[in-house]
């Protein structure tokens, strides 16, 4: 498991108070990049951009897209904006042949505010066809267990 501080935005809020549910996905896409890194082909990279904690992303190629196929999210409870981070913790529940699936839990104190999945794909970008995990990809998923 990999526990991030995210930073809230005021613009998060909704006029509730708490985090808005549409701003919790984008959340979740902050998290995991923070978590396992910047797809290939998406800018560039430079001394400024953040190391993965793991890097899920290690030796994919440019032309090969890591796309989203499905999110899921509970919403536990409220979670109220405030001016310091929220703890997310982040980890992988599943790995398939060319697709792994992302946890998420958002903390407001010590209870779980929202929990989500994401699963993400890889996927050619000529074919547009599935494209597997590699070794190197396993590897750094292994030192999520």
């Amino acid at each position: 498991m990999i526990v991030l501080e995210i930073p809230l935005r005021w613009g998060d809020m909704d006029a509730y108070g708490h985090i808005n549910n549409v701003q919790i996905v984008r959340l979740m896409e902050e998290a995991r990049v923070l978590a396992f890194g910047i797809p290939s082909g998406t800018g560039t990279l430079d001394a400024t951009t953040p190391k993965p904690h793991v890097n899920l992303l290690a030796g994919v190629g440019d032309s090969v897209m890591t796309l989203i196929a499905e999110h899921t999210v509970k919403y536990r409870r409220q979670l109220p904006y405030r001016g310091v981070p929220v703890r997310v913790e982040v980890g992988v529940d599943k790995v398939k042949g060319a697709s792994v699936e992302v946890s998420y839990a958002f903390y407001d104190g010590d209870d779980i505010a929202v929990s989500a999945t994401s699963t993400m794909v890889f996927v050619g970008q000529e074919s547009g066809r599935p494209v597997r995990l590699s070794e190197q990809q396993r590897a750094e998923v292994a030192k999520l267990k």
